[in-house]
């Protein structure tokens, strides 16, 4: 237990140096204390990733890969030694390798910084559509994440230029739905999301409410989402679901307002309402894995698997390169079975 603790006293004592950008004492104080454990052992293995870490920080990006790659030999699975490969990677432009990389390691432990630096990963590769999914999963867990919201934005207003993307992506309308004043309804919230975002929810929520008292915004439907995420944040989930109700109501082809929605419905337990949406949400976005594992969850406490199993195969009949939904298949299969149900 005292090496445990001693381990973990180790990292803490280092992430200390490097946020204080002592990057050289953090680099010894690793090297130093790495030799006290076992070769392959879980310390050791935690202490070389984190070495990794520091040598990229400090710019030899040689020996952070070979680091990196020593831990990976002994643990395929290290998150930290992965996101080093994958950061490497971005960096000398290898963006397919680069998101192999931080894609396995934002699965293994999901964060605000892994979450963006893989969507720049897929943007930068010409994935769009994956990049906008991975962003729109990380903010539902940090809803008010100032750095993912202007990456997810900025990525918004490249898909929302070309033609047909957005649709296939689920993010907003083809055609962007024209504002008050001539603006388009998109940039006019998010200006208004930039500027409320230091506010506190409620003292944010309250200047929303007089923005949309003004002429025509009330049918502004991305004003509709920036009041939903104001109204959640501020603890009113009932309201939120009313709000993102309305945006979907007026955009019906905006996928983040159908998003919104059904995760919103599900928080209060209304899944048998979710349930629609949720399979639609799929259909439109087959990338979206908080989708695809709420289907999952919510097919066992439906009792629903033989369906989900059925929707599943039309979705790989849809999109064939989508390997994972034959797990996906064999499970549900198998959970009906083990209920009587196949």
């Amino acid at each position: 237990m005292k090496a445990n603790d001693s381990y973990k006293n180790i990292i803490d004592r280092s992430w200390q140096l490097r946020k204080d950008k002592r990057l050289a004492e953090a680099e010894l104080l690793l090297h130093e204390n790495i030799e006290q454990y076992a070769a392959g052992s879980f310390a050791c293995r935690i202490l070389k990733a984190n070495l990794a870490d520091v040598q990229l920080q400090r710019g030899d990006q040689k020996a952070a890969r070979e680091t990196a790659l020593q831990v990976l030999a002994e643990d395929p699975n290290q998150a930290t030694a992965l996101t080093v490969l994958g950061l490497i990677a971005l960096d000398r432009k290898s963006y397919h390798e680069a998101a192999e990389n931080l894609k396995k390691a934002y699965d293994l432990f999901p964060s605000g910084y892994r979450a963006g630096r893989l969507a720049r990963a897929y943007e930068l590769n010409g994935e769009a559509e994956k990049a906008a999914a991975v962003l729109q999963d990380a903010l539902l867990k940090n809803p008010r994440d100032g750095y993912l919201i202007r990456q997810r934005n900025n990525i918004l207003k490249k898909i929302l230029k070309t033609s047909g993307a957005a649709d296939h992506a689920g993010i907003a309308t083809s055609k962007p739905v024209t504002g008050v004043g001539g603006d388009d309804c998109f940039p006019y919230a998010e200006q208004m999301r930039n500027r409320l975002q230091n506010l506190a929810p409620a003292a944010a929520l309250g200047e929303l409410q007089k923005v949309l008292k003004v002429g025509e915004r009330k049918k502004n439907p991305f004003l509709q989402l920036l009041l939903g995420d104001l109204q959640r944040e501020a603890g009113d989930e009932e309201a939120a679901v009313e709000a993102y109700r309305q945006a979907r109501l007026l955009d019906p082809q905006n996928q983040l307002a159908l998003s919104q929605y059904v995760f919103a419905l599900r928080r209060l337990g209304r899944r048998e309402e979710a349930w629609p949406l949720l399979k639609e949400l799929l259909l439109r976005r087959p990338l979206d894995v908080t989708a695809k594992s709420s289907l999952l969850k919510d097919a066992g406490e439906l009792n629903r698997e033989e369906e989900a199993a059925i929707f599943f195969e039309e979705l790989l009949d849809k999109y064939p390169e989508r390997k994972e939904f034959f797990g996906a298949i064999r499970k549900l299969r198998s959970l009906a079975a083990a209920k009587g149900g196949g």
